[in-house]
């Protein structure tokens, strides 16, 4: 497939700026967010948003591996690629933010345990108190925060090997789907936990062309009307791959007419 010119476009964007874009393209509103919606994006509505978090999908390793990678190319060539500076060097608070559209500062998310005690709402919840039906899966314990606030929650055990998990994360994520929600919220951990368990090129390698398999059965199976947006919650901070330069992570932002 050849690589489309949108690939090349790499304005930079902000974690923050993917909430409001959600929200703006599903009809419902953010309390005070930090980030704003995405101006290339900005007209786009739709019937529902598929959010796919990749932990530790930075930019720099996402362009080194892209020719390996014809789904969320596929998906791209749709829309846009842009460069998202990280708001946070661990997933919790960035996977805050990026649910949220503040920065850590202003949501006070650090772990699960805060996430559950926390008053700061985020897209799903926000979203299915504004009427529409909304998913999330994810690891057990950021899925359980969920727990009776929206419509369906797809809890994964975390000590799960990496290829196992994210299997099951697509699975949930199908299955969610079948319910046409209007939100759906997935994770994976692939790439994370090759940097962490010292894997090489081969490696890295490997966990992404497996993550995109996934990610093209999800884009198969979405719906018309939709938006897929795909996005790194920080760049590799571990092992061979780790690239101290790199202060941005890739952000994906499509849509199945």
């Amino acid at each position: 497939m050849e690589i489309i010119s949108n690939q090349s476009i790499m304005r930079t964007v902000s974690q923050t700026d993917i909430a409001p874009s959600i929200a703006r393209s599903l009809g419902f509103q953010l309390p005070n967010p930090d980030g704003r919606p995405i101006e290339e994006i900005e007209r786009w509505r739709g019937q529902r948003a598929i959010l796919i978090i990749v932990d530790s999908l930075g930019y720099e390793l996402y362009r080194s591996f892209l020719s390996h990678l014809m789904h969320m190319r596929e998906i791209a060539a749709s829309g846009f690629l842009f460069r998202a500076l990280h708001v946070a060097d661990h997933t919790s608070p960035a996977i805050a933010s990026i649910l949220s559209g503040l920065t850590p500062e202003h949501h006070g998310i650090y772990d699960t345990e805060s996430a559950k005690r926390s008053p700061i709402l985020s897209i799903p919840e926000i979203a299915s108190s504004s009427g529409l039906r909304s998913a999330v899966i994810m690891e057990k314990g950021g899925a359980e925060v969920y727990d009776g606030l929206i419509e369906y929650i797809g809890a994964v055990p975390r000590t799960l090997p990496p290829d196992e998990f994210d299997h099951h994360i697509c699975r949930l994520t199908l299955e969610a789907l079948s319910a046409d929600p209007n939100l759906v919220v997935s994770y994976f951990i692939g790439l994370d936990k090759a940097a962490h368990n010292g894997l090489h090129l081969d490696g890295f390698l490997r966990a992404a062309v497996s993550i995109d398999a996934h990610v093209g059965k999800i884009f198969k199976r979405a719906g018309p009307e939709t938006m897929m947006v795909i996005v790194g919650d920080h760049p590799v901070h571990a092992g061979h791959m780790k690239n101290d330069d790199d202060q941005n992570v890739a952000l994906i932002i499509g849509r199945k007419a």
